[in-house]
């Protein structure tokens, strides 16, 4: 039987844990199956209304920890807080965004000029770089056809 991409990041998603003493629960694995495939960049409170129904015991509060937990190990990324919200990024490569001021979407780009772009030495004269992304703020195209 042929293993689903899905099923390797589950596999993955599993070493990770357990190379971290990470137990991994219903909840977690769930979490984590909420996120795979979605690009959209989800908020927290999407995932939790993705899982409530398979775990109506859990909160948001929890779900808020699990991703926290999830970024702290490399396990998914944080875009950026957008819009007075967090969002996650199942995209851990580097890689930059394009981002909605209006409807809040996010698309990831991916663009080979942008990856050899030199970093300014004010940022690496006193910091000490861990990585970055590039946002272009828009108004993206279904929202300019809605303001026409």
């Amino acid at each position: 039987m042929a293993v689903t991409q899905e099923d390797q990041k589950i596999k993955e998603f599993i070493a990770i844990c357990r190379e971290n003493g990470l137990s991994v629960t219903p909840q977690r694995l769930s979490i984590y199956k909420a996120l795979i495939g979605d690009t959209s960049h989800p908020k927290p409170e999407d995932v939790y209304k993705r899982i409530e129904k398979e775990h109506p015991t859990i909160s948001l509060a929890t779900v808020y920890k699990t991703l926290e937990t999830f970024e702290h190990y490399g396990i998914i990324s944080v875009v950026t807080p957008l819009h007075n919200t967090v969002r996650y990024d199942m995209m851990t490569q580097p890689h930059h965004h394009i981002v909605c001021v209006k409807c809040k979407k996010v698309i990831d780009l991916f663009d080979e000029q942008l990856k050899d772009l030199p970093v300014p030495e004010q940022v690496t004269k006193d910091n000490r770089l861990i990585n970055y992304s590039i946002q272009y703020n828009v108004v993206c195209a279904e929202c300019r056809r809605q303001q026409s």
